[in-house]
């Protein structure tokens, strides 16, 4: 048995000289290749695999009766054929394909009078009778696999070459597997190691030391309906992988993924746990409407869990975002479509990105038992600096004495109490109030600041600290996988517990993961996946603000407005509380997620494939208030409730067939089907007067009642309010990619898909989305072989178009909604004009991509260019004569806008210590985006939209100091001769010396919204990220600091602490130290602050009040130890890691203000309304057996 090589074929490549594992084959003068010594070939035929050149055969020979009958193999791709020319000169040809070699003769040898034997590495052919029959046996080859530090690695695949026979590493490393010859080759694969080809022979153990693949160019990154390895990629993708992402407890995946991927923004905008306060943005902002207000449409990427699109909204009825609902813990990776090349398959909803999650699976071969348990303590990091007691007492007293207000008759300001008194005259000193008696709401809270010697309003309380606590999580997961060749598992429970850093903020989550993949036959496959989970956010507050109580278990205050005089303690606290502590607010969802996938392989390669899945979520609401907290006087309790149903369902059957031809020429073709439905369903309702404050649930009212007013006739009120809403979208999709490469050298792919909806116009059901990608790995030509230090090299391109799709499902065909009564009846009416030509938002975008790695892939470089251009975003265009003619309505949704996006992206991984007892790995990305707003269906500007500047803008007043004189005041002439001083929004005050000198932009004598001037961007001009992984022996560090740098905000909450007038005239916390701040006076004209009691001070929005802000955070910290495996072997485990985690652990910022990132990105002002960002540290530990 051995192998002859044809010098006339071969080319002198040299690819079985590397392939040999006897090391047998050299080269001739000639630069062909020889076998030197053919006795000592076993046959194992891994130079053949190699050849490119069809030069190499395998021959097998035997002396049958004095004439030789001979079988000559000749293999190509993945089908042999194997020729056998009997004594008499015929042949038989046979073509198989991944068989054992008994199984292979006894095919060649069928209806013939010869029969086989194998003995050692030789097979013996002979005439049936000649020699007895041998009985090929089967023995056992056993082997263990480690890798270079000797630690045994879990699930390598182990797989006979030229077979499908194979098996899989325990976890301990070891391996068994049958085999009918005496000797061969075994392959062996894992993810993040070269391949490597081992020579078996019976009897002795095979022992396996795998190489890291530093190049990472096998890895296996998820794609739009498929996979590619780094060699094969040609379009922009970004992945996280699960060891990236473990061990910080989390209520939602998507903060894991800040700083780790170019070109994607995350931005935590809040803090409340299980809320929707993260802005993920894939390269650029692409929306009109605001993020968070339930936009039709908006920069949000399209999510999809292990290929069904989910659900990624913010609950409007609870407060709960759906992706806080996942678990992070079954995640095995995240990838982010970026490029139109990478998400135009998913058309009509690929124009935002598309982020893929993949959940776990089990793995053939050995069993798993993981529990991780965590525990974290959070704290509110840091609050604004404040000042209270007496400072806040005497200035606020100061500032109302100093309280001016003008004459409404004649416009002038009094200077005295004689002019301040009577009908016509101003105001001069609030408590004086023109000599008449002060409101007694008023007088009420002028109390807390005058009654200096009543112990309930002598205090210094920072309500800060009454209004933070000390948060708390509890992190539990389990998970169980494994698996035969016939069936895979994965088995996961978790339980997430959150108390917030704030007072009635808790989020809490159980879930159950279960994963199965069975392959009762190899050329058949299912998978299924079910997911289902329970959170609870009660006593949450809903994200558009109109449930604003909740119940709380201690006092809860804004701490802004909140006086420190008042009390913190005792029979105050005691009473608010019970009284609070009755109010009930229930917010609670169900999700359940499940898909189940059937494909079948006909022939190599061509693979045919359905798949079903589903997304259903449910938000409840409950809401009580009972008849003791009723303002209205009327003694009714109140209540709500609320059911919010989402259902999407989708059926997909798929087409893939990849193919090679002589291993140059690569091939994929992937045919698509897709048609998914969706449901919202609504029911409300609201009432007044239950029964009793026992009773929480909506029943026995009364549906009518009558008011019960001190003078006048009572008035008839409904009690009761019920509303539904059912809601259906559907979608039709047909879509197909084509790719091909040769030698991974050249690549090209194409996609097309075409998309129909419901939800557009009749006139524009149908939309086409293409795509085309090119890529050159350069660093394979011939020429620059000898470039050592470049270890890979490759060129992308692509271009493509792709869509987003508006939420609502009607918005295109009008509807009717309820009109008002007449004569008795209730009528209908049109809640707007429709547009039959209303469609989709369609994307160009280009990428020009560049890949690099150096000196043996310690560095590694990604740099990406794009240009989106997006048109046809919707807008509500005036419609003429203000729509008088069109039954009243003003407005139109059109197809009228358009975006652009341009940026450039960074990636840059290097192992600056590989090979030494402490390795040190570092990934830095950086991203810049140029954000802009380019046309209209006017061609001007619209609303706060300025051509060719970006979506998110700041405007502000233009100031420039203060007034020193009242000369220094702007004067406008009236039409009766008369003259006015510049005046603010409010008709009764003008501006004086000591005011903020602000700009009159369209010269109409007043300071309203109108003189607002564009004076900078919230959005970064500079974002990403610094990942570092250190590890020593059985430590490991981990660092992830996220910077931004150039966002433009401004602060307003230290301002209006100054305005004691807007407190309820009962003093608020200050934020500006009163006792060293300067204020203007007639003496003091380069003072910090304008006049005391002024009504100017424009709220804080000044240009000068602006800042440019840039900040560094070190997010995560996590310090780890893996006990030895010998030691956790001694107590029954596999292993044992404990590991202790920080988060946000420090910021260093510029910004005067306290934490810029939760700063609004869309316009800048930071009021100190947002959840802050805690301050986690957490210690956990994890166990496997």
């Amino acid at each position: 048995m051995s192998i002859r090589i044809q010098k006339s074929k071969c080319a002198g490549c040299g690819r079985c000289i590397e392939a040999c594992p006897g090391n047998l084959i050299k080269k001739d003068k000639e630069n062909k290749a020889f076998i030197r010594q053919v006795r000592d070939c076993w046959g194992c035929t891994s130079c053949i695999k190699e050849c490119r050149h069809d030069a190499i055969r395998f021959f097998l020979g035997a002396d049958v009766g004095g004439r030789g009958a001979s079988m000559v193999v000749s293999e190509k791709t993945d089908i042999s054929t194997w020729t056998v020319e009997k004594p008499d000169g015929t042949k038989i040809t046979i073509q198989v394909n991944n068989e054992l070699l008994a199984t292979v003769l006894d095919k060649c040898l069928d209806r013939t009078n010869l029969s086989y034997m194998i003995k050692e590495n030789t097979i013996i052919i002979a005439k049936k009778g000649s020699e007895n029959r041998i009985e090929v046996t089967t023995t056992i080859i056993k082997g263990v696999v480690k890798d270079k530090k000797g630690e045994p690695l879990v699930g390598v695949s182990v797989v006979i070459a030229g077979t499908a026979t194979g098996t899989a590493t325990d976890v301990n490393g070891n391996f068994s597997l049958p085999v009918k010859d005496s000797t061969g080759t075994l392959l062996f694969t894992y993810i993040g190691f070269k391949m490597q080809r081992v020579v078996f022979h019976r009897g002795k153990e095979v022992l396996v030391v795998m190489d890291e693949d530093l190049s990472e160019l096998d890895a296996v990154t998820v794609i739009a309906y498929g996979s590619r390895k780094k060699r094969e990629l040609i379009g922009a993708v970004s992945s996280v992988k699960a060891d990236e992402m473990k061990e910080l407890p989390t209520a939602s995946f998507e903060n894991l993924l800040q700083g780790r991927m170019s070109g994607v923004e995350v931005v935590n905008q809040s803090g409340a746990p299980g809320g929707g306060g993260t802005l993920v943005v894939v390269r650029g902002y692409n929306t009109f409407n605001s993020q968070f207000d339930e936009p039709l449409s908006n920069s949000a990427p399209l999510y999809v869990i292990d290929g069904v699109p989910m659900y990624s909204f913010t609950s409007p009825r609870t407060g709960t975002n759906t992706i806080a609902e996942i678990d992070p813990s079954i995640i095995e990776s995240v990838e982010v479509l970026k490029d139109a090349a990478s998400a135009a398959i998913y058309g009509s909803r690929g124009g935002n990105g598309v982020i893929l999650i993949t959940t776990k699976k089990g793995k053939q071969g050995h069993s798993n038992f993981s529990a991780n348990f965590s525990y974290t303590g959070s704290i509110f990091p840091k609050a604004p600096k404040h000042y209270g007691g007496m400072m806040e007492r005497n200035y606020n007293i100061a500032a109302l004495k100093a309280y001016r207000t003008a004459s409404f008759f004649t416009g002038e300001y009094p200077n005295s109490i004689a002019e301040g008194s009577g009908f016509m005259g101003g105001q001069y000193d609030y408590f004086w109030n023109k000599g008449n008696p002060i409101d007694k709401d008023d007088i009420k809270a002028l109390r807390v600041l005058q009654d200096s010697l009543n112990p309930f309003y002598n205090n210094a309380t920072d309500w800060y600290k009454e209004a933070f606590r000390t948060g708390k999580v509890y992190n539990v997961n389990l998970q169980a996988s494994g698996g035969t060749e016939l069936i895979r598992y994965m088995v996961a429970a978790g339980y997430y517990s959150e108390s917030g850093i704030m007072l009635s903020s808790d989020f809490n989550r159980m879930n159950v993961n279960v994963g199965l993949n069975i392959q009762p036959h190899k050329r058949i496959k299912l998978d299924t996946r079910l997911y289902a989970a329970y959170t609870d956010r009660s006593r949450g507050k809903s994200p558009n603000g109109k449930r604003m109580n909740y119940k709380v278990e201690g006092l809860t205050v804004d701490p802004r407005t909140a006086s420190s005089l008042t009390l913190n303690s005792g029979v105050v606290k005691d009473k608010l509380l019970e009284a609070l502590n009755e109010q009930i607010d229930k917010n609670n969802s169900y999700r359940f997620m499940g898909n189940m996938g059937l494909s079948f392989e006909f022939i190599d390669g061509l693979n045919v494939r359905v798949d079903g899945g589903i997304d259903y979520n449910q938000n409840n609401r409950n809401f009580f208030r009972p008849s003791t907290m009723d303002v209205s006087k009327m003694n009714e309790n109140y209540i709500e409730e609320g059911i919010t149903r989402n259902i999407f369902m989708q059926g997909e059957a798929l087409l893939n067939y990849r193919f090679s031809i002589q291993e140059k020429h690569n091939f994929e073709l992937l045919l698509g089907i897709s048609m998914d439905k969706s449901q919202l369903f609504e029911n409300d309702a609201d009432a007044l007067g239950t029964p009793s404050d026992y009773i929480h649930y909506i029943q026995g009212t009364t549906p009518i009642k009558y008011t019960k007013p001190e003078w006048g006739d009572p008035v008839a009120y409904e009690t009761v309010h019920a509303s539904s809403k059912l809601e259906e979208k559907i979608n039709l999709s047909y879509f197909g990619r084509f790719a091909y490469n040769f030698k991974t050298r050249y690549l090209f792919e194409f996609t097309l898909r075409r998309d129909g909806s419901s939800v557009f116009g009749e006139d524009q059901r149908w939309a086409t989305f293409p795509s085309v990608a090119i890529g050159w790995t350069f660093s394979d030509e011939s020429f620059l072989k000898s470039v050592n230090w470049l270890s890979y090299g490759k060129i992308r391109a692509s271009w493509g178009q792709s869509g987003v799709q508006f939420d609502k499902a009607y918005l295109a065909h009008g509807l009717m909604e309820i009109g008002a009564i007449y004569d008795g009846e209730r009528g209908m009416r049109a809640s707007g004009i429709l547009n039959r030509k209303l469609g989709w938002e369609q994307s160009d975008q280009y990428d020009l991509g560049l890949d690099l790695d150096f000196l043996d892939y310690r560095i590694k470089f990604k740099f990406d260019y794009y240009y989106r251009y997006t048109k046809d975003k919707l807008w509500k265009v005036n419609l003429p004569s203000g729509g008088s003619f069109l039954g009243g309505f003003s407005k139109q949704w059109r197809n009228a806008m358009e975006v652009s996006n341009e940026g450039i992206e960074f990636e840059v991984t290097c192992d600056i210590l590989r090979e030494t007892k402490v390795t040190w790995r570092s990934k830095i990305t950086a991203s810049r985006n140029w954000n802009r707003f380019e046309k209209s269906y006017s061609g001007k500007d619209e609303d706060t939209f300025i051509i060719g500047k970006p979506l998110f803008n700041i405007y502000l007043y233009k100031d420039n100091g203060y007034y020193n004189s009242q000369d220094e005041v702007p004067v406008y002439y009236q039409a009766d001769g008369s003259k006015k001083y510049l005046m603010p929004m409010y008709a009764t005050q003008y501006f004086t010396a000591g005011d903020p000198k602000v700009m009159d932009v369209n010269g109409d004598g007043k300071i309203d919204i109108s003189d607002f001037v564009r004076v900078g961007s919230s959005v970064p001009k500079l974002y990403g990220g610094w990942a570092n992984e250190l590890r020593w022996r059985d430590f490991d560090l981990n660092l992830l600091f996220t910077y931004s740098l150039g966002r433009d905000m401004y602060k307003t909450y230290d301002i209006r602490s100054l305005d004691a007038y807007d407190g309820g005239q009962g003093g608020q916390a200050l934020y500006i130290n009163t006792d060293k701040a300067s204020f203007w006076t007639e003496d003091n004209h380069k003072a910090q602050y304008a006049r005391l009691g002024t009504l100017n001070s424009m709220g804080g929005m000044l240009e000068s009040n602006l800042e440019t802000v840039s900040y560094m955070k070190l997010k995560q910290l996590t310090l780890g130890y893996n006990l030895p495996k010998e030691w956790a072997k001694k107590v029954g485990m596999v292993g044992l890691r404990a590991f202790i985690t920080g988060e946000n652990v420090f910021t260093l910022s510029n910004y005067s203000g306290v934490d810029p990132e939760v700063v609004s990105i869309e316009n800048g002002r930071d009021d100190f309304n947002a959840y802050p960002l805690a301050r986690k540290w957490t210690i956990g530990l994890t166990l496997n057996f």
